[in-house]
C-alpha cells in the first residue's frame, strides 16, 4: 500500500498562505500595481481556485481592491494594491497604489502581457525587473515598459508592443534610447509583441534612415539598429547569445 500523502498541519497552511501573500504584494509594491487572477496563479504556483482565495482574503483585510473591467468583448477583474498593502509589504515611501475607476481598459491587457514576460524572463534567470511605473522618477530620456538585468549581466530595455507605430515615432525613440546606451543604461532595447507584429515593428524601424538630434541630420548605421531586437512573446527572453 502507497503511504498517505503528508496532511499539513493549521499552522502549516496558515505559514504557507502567508507566504504566498508575501510574495504577492511584493510583486505589486514594486510598481506593477494591479495584475489579474491568471497572473497571480503563475506567480504564486497555485490552481485558480487557490489563487481566487487568496486575493479575496487579502482584499478581505483591505491589502488588496479589486474591479472588474471589459477589455475585448470579455470581462477581466484586476486586483491592486492598496496604502495599507504598501505598508504592509514594507515598499520605498511614493511607491505607487491602485485607485479605483483610474484605469484605463484600453492599457490593461499591456500592463498585464509585460507581467507574463516578466515572469517568464525571471524564470530564465534575468533579475532585478523594474516595470515602467517605478523608473517614472528615474531621469530617464525614453521610460521603457521595463528593465531588467540578463543572465549574462548586461541591462535591457523592454518595450512591451502590442501595435506597430509610424516610422516617424520611432525615429523619436531611436534617438531617446540611442542615447541612453551611449550613457551605459542600456546595452540593447528589446521589442516584445504578438506573434507576427514584431514583422511589423522591425520592417517600420528599418524604414528610418536618418534622425535629427542637436540640430544635425544622423544616419543611421548597422551599429545603431544592431542595438534593436524584435521578438514575439513565445520567442522571448532569448536563450542565444544576442550579442551584434
Amino acid at each position: 500500500m502507497r503511504a498517505p500523502l503528508p496532511v499539513m498541519t493549521h499552522a502549516e497552511r496558515l505559514a504557507r498562505q502567508q507566504a504566498k501573500s508575501k510574495i504577492l504584494l511584493e510583486f505589486l509594491s514594486c510598481g506593477e500595481v494591479y495584475t489579474s487572477t491568471n497572473i497571480s496563479s503563475e506567480l504564486l504556483q497555485l490552481s485558480r481556485q487557490r489563487t481566487e482565495s487568496t486575493l479575496k482574503s487579502l482584499e478581505k483585510a483591505g491589502f488588496l481592491k479589486s474591479e472588474l473591467h471589459n477589455v475585448n468583448a470579455r470581462n477581466i477583474r484586476i486586483f491592486g494594491i492598496t496604502p495599507h498593502g504598501l505598508a504592509a509589504a514594507d515598499a520605498p515611501a511614493g511607491a505607487p497604489f491602485f485607485e479605483l475607476g483610474r484605469t484605463q481598459p484600453g492599457w490593461i491587457m499591456h500592463r498585464l502581457e509585460g507581467q507574463r514576460m516578466r515572469l517568464r524572463a525571471e524564470n530564465s534567470g534575468w533579475r532585478d525587473w523594474t516595470p515602467e511605473r517605478a523608473l517614472r522618477a528615474k531621469n530617464l530620456k525614453k521610460v521603457p515598459d521595463a528593465v531588467a538585468t540578463m543572465p549574462d549581466g548586461r541591462r535591457i530595455a523592454i518595450e512591451v508592443e502590442r501595435y506597430a507605430k509610424t516610422p516617424k515615432r520611432y525615429a523619436e525613440l531611436v534617438i531617446a534610447y540611442l542615447l541612453e546606451i551611449k550613457s551605459g543604461k542600456y546595452a540593447e532595447v528589446h521589442f516584445v509583441c504578438p506573434f507576427g507584429i514584431e514583422k511589423l515593428v522591425g520592417n517600420a524601424f528599418r524604414k528610418i534612415e536618418s534622425v535629427k538630434f542637436a540640430g544635425e541630420t544622423v544616419r543611421l548605421e548597422q551599429k545603431h539598429f544592431a542595438r534593436f531586437k524584435f521578438f514575439n512573446f513565445e520567442n522571448w527572453p532569448p536563450v542565444e547569445d544576442q550579442h551584434g
